[in-house]
């Protein structure tokens, strides 16, 4: 399930490159004025596939009608469009009871309008499906040093693990939603030259790739990284896509 929320700025606000934190904060600030119990679960517990667990949410980048780009961040004002997105229905009506309830919300220091609050129409997942990232898609691997230590590596789209992770990722995401695992694996095909994205989150440095793809194979794994997101972090704001439009 998928809504979209708009904002609305009467005066310009300058949004800094890094604004991640702000979206996360209103996403929980939302979800516990909706439903307190089930916020508490997503945040503190998540939901378990694999014996990892995950809170099974996603959100956009925000993307503004009118901006430009300035020194440290954009400089933006008006219509602001955002999109959340859960297999979880309960999660999402949670949110946009949140919202609707509240006719502004802190993004930052500036306060913003809260205007429309809709569902979006779910789309098909049969066949290769062209998907668009609305926010950075970011894929780690652990591996020893020379020292013998474990630490997490960046992956990036022309390495072959990047893939595998997807994959595993989005099985056991779907092991979380629906207690087993679709037969089959995801195929990617990268159609545009990826861009890297350099974010801070919650003081945690992250780099993430917007891209459009191309994505074959099980309906149920294509679904489950449409509505949960591809990769890591996904709660943090990382891994949403859009169906592109044909």
């Amino acid at each position: 399930m998928r809504i979209g929320v708009t904002f609305f700025s009467e005066k310009p606000i300058v949004l800094p490159w890094n604004y991640l934190d702000w979206l996360q904060g209103i996403f929980y600030r939302a979800m516990e004025r909706g439903m307190p119990q089930l916020a508490h679960r997503v945040h503190d517990e998540g939901f378990v596939g694999s014996g990892k667990r995950y809170k099974l949410v996603t959100f956009s980048l925000l993307y503004p009608e009118r901006y430009r780009v300035v020194s440290g961040g954009l400089r933006v004002e008006g219509v602001l469009h955002w999109w959340v997105s859960s297999p979880l229905g309960s999660v999402i009506e949670a949110v946009a009871l949140g919202l609707l309830g509240e006719p502004e919300v802190w993004l930052g220091q500036h306060r913003v309008q809260v205007g429309e609050v809709r569902v979006m129409p779910i789309p098909q997942f049969t066949g290769p499906v062209t998907l668009v990232t609305l926010s950075p898609i970011f894929v780690t691997t652990g591996e020893r040093t020379r020292a013998g230590r474990f630490q997490k590596r960046f992956l990036s789209p022309g390495e072959p693990d990047f893939v595998r992770v997807l994959n595993e990722n989005a099985q056991r995401k779907a092991e979380a939603v629906w207690g087993r695992v679709p037969e089959g694996e995801l195929r990617f095909e990268w159609l545009s030259r990826p861009e890297s994205k350099l974010m801070t989150v919650n003081r945690f440095r992250v780099r993430g790739w917007m891209m459009r793809f191309r994505v074959s194979g099980p309906e149920e794994l294509i679904e489950i990284g449409y509505e949960a997101g591809f990769g890591e972090r996904n709660a943090q704001g990382f891994g949403m896509v859009r169906v592109e439009s044909t």
